[in-house]
């Protein structure tokens, strides 16, 4: 070999090792670089997951002591409707009522969004049997309204007809000497027995429709009473229903507000 081979061959080797050497350099930046990419984006990601675990939070937070709040003012109300009050107080009450179960199932709509899956059930379920209380009362509070007032103009017509007996000497003398026709005609004529036995009659004839009357206002006492054992059994199905998903609400609500939420533990969608 030459001394211009040599010195040629020994260049393209060097030259040959500088591109390896450069591409290697390049090779190694570059896997620094998608490391140092890689490591950004998962302190990103840490970080949103991380801000978003705390906002869920916050949001949890505030939907849950929004619907306590709904609901404590439930029972205020309810427990103010307890005592005596006049008519345009129980109403101002009764609406403010409604309001506030009004409350607590928008709550418990806005918990159904943000989870978890307890805390909506409990909520979902009080509200529901709170409002579904508030629905029978006033169904209820119709139907008494309408039979008191049935019950009322029966008493009424009973009261009317119970003040007119009949009371006939006349007639006690007939049936005093009922098996005697000579004393009978001694003291009546014809004309005079037929308008008495004409006024018994009418007076048997009231005291049918009397008992008649009667009957159909013991009737409607059955059916009242019947109403409101139905009413009273409902209402105290419904409050047991929430108190004991108060309990189950309060216990998931601090599970839930005690531990941040990961990834897997997202709101639901529907």
């Amino acid at each position: 070999m030459t001394e211009f081979t040599t010195v040629l061959v020994a260049g393209l080797i060097g030259l040959i090792g500088s591109v390896i050497g450069a591409a290697a350099t390049a090779w190694a930046a570059r896997i620094g670089a998608n490391k140092n990419a890689e490591a950004v984006r998962g302190q990103v990601q840490d970080q949103a997951a991380s801000e978003h675990a705390h906002w869920l939070r916050q949001q949890r937070l505030a939907a849950y002591e929004g619907f306590l709040d709904a609901w404590d003012e439930c029972t205020r109300r309810r427990t103010q409707l307890a005592r005596r009050v006049d008519e345009g107080a129980h109403a101002a009450l009764r609406m403010e009522l409604s309001q506030s179960a009004s409350r607590m199932m928008e709550r418990a709509r806005r918990i159904s969004l943000l989870g978890p899956e307890g805390v909506s059930l409990a909520a979902e379920t009080i509200s529901g049997a709170t409002m579904e209380n508030i629905e029978k009362e006033d169904k209820y509070g119709k139907y008494i309204k309408s039979a008191l007032s049935q019950v009322r103009e029966h008493e009424r017509q009973i009261r009317g007809q119970l003040s007119y007996p009949f009371q006939s000497d006349d007639f006690r003398k007939i049936l005093l000497h009922v098996d005697d026709l000579e004393k009978i005609q001694e003291l009546y004529s014809i004309e005079e027995l037929a308008g008495i036995v004409d006024e018994a009659g009418d007076a048997v004839n009231s005291m049918e429709e009397l008992h008649h009357k009667l009957e159909i206002l013991a009737e409607l006492g059955r059916e009242i009473n019947l109403e409101g054992k139905r009413f009273l059994d409902d209402f105290e199905r419904n409050m047991k229903v929430a108190e004991e998903n108060r309990v189950v609400f309060v216990r998931t609500v601090r599970t839930a507000i005690s531990n941040a939420p990961t990834l897997g533990d997202q709101p639901s969608a529907s």
